[in-house]
């Protein structure tokens, strides 16, 4: 299933203190800044589908396995932007998965194999510059190791599709904390299956928050 995003504020102040305690923040309800109702800066276009599992052998020939979730990014904004994203992956047992990391090139190639697309690019070579229109999107994957625990339930935050920012004070440290807009997507995933390939993923989801 493909979803495209559109910026909106949270409405719900208990979704932003979780994300700011990613971040070790602590403190009242009303200190957490929300995202703007209408972002007063630049954002872009951004689809996304529901995350898939996939099996690649390694090195020594042990199967593991990965989760992606393929996506699409298009530039609306009037200028040519810098496009860096930043996914993270935080699950209900309380891991937070920067993707990208501990993941070999070969899985991106098998997901490629997979999608039957040459032109899919990889999420080393998607960074750079987004010029602008329809002709010039691009489409990458974020990959990440599958945990070996039991998952119930993970959100997927995305970074880089907007260029609002607010500041905070750190409670602890009194230091300014800089947030940035970054789309959380909730997913579901009921039930133990044998193999992450048969869990089913429930979209639950889509919020922006300041991070």
């Amino acid at each position: 299933m493909v979803h495209k995003t559109t910026l909106r504020g949270s409405g719900l102040l208990a979704v932003v203190a979780l994300v700011f305690g990613t971040l070790g923040l602590a403190g009242p309800a009303a200190a957490y800044p929300e995202p703007a109702m209408v972002s007063p800066s630049w954002a872009l276009e951004f689809e996304y589908r529901t995350p898939q599992a996939i099996s690649v052998e390694g090195v020594d020939g042990t199967p593991r396995w990965y989760w992606y979730m393929r996506y699409k990014v298009t530039n609306h904004s009037g200028d040519d932007r810098l496009f860096i994203p930043e996914i993270t992956v935080a699950t209900d047992t309380g891991k937070i998965i920067d993707t990208g990391a501990n993941v070999p090139a070969s899985v991106f190639h098998r997901i490629r194999e997979r999608e039957r697309d040459p032109l899919l690019e990889s999420p080393v070579d998607v960074v750079g510059r987004l010029l602008q229109g329809d002709d010039y999107a691009r489409e990458s994957v974020a990959i990440w190791p599958a945990p070996r625990e039991p998952v119930n339930q993970f959100r997927i935050f995305v970074a880089g599709l907007s260029g609002e920012t607010a500041s905070t004070e750190h409670p602890v440290t009194g230091e300014t904390v800089m947030l940035r807009r970054t789309l959380m997507l909730t997913y579901h995933l009921p039930g133990r299956p044998s193999t992450p390939q048969r869990q089913p993923v429930v979209f639950e989801d889509e919020r922006d928050v300041m991070r």
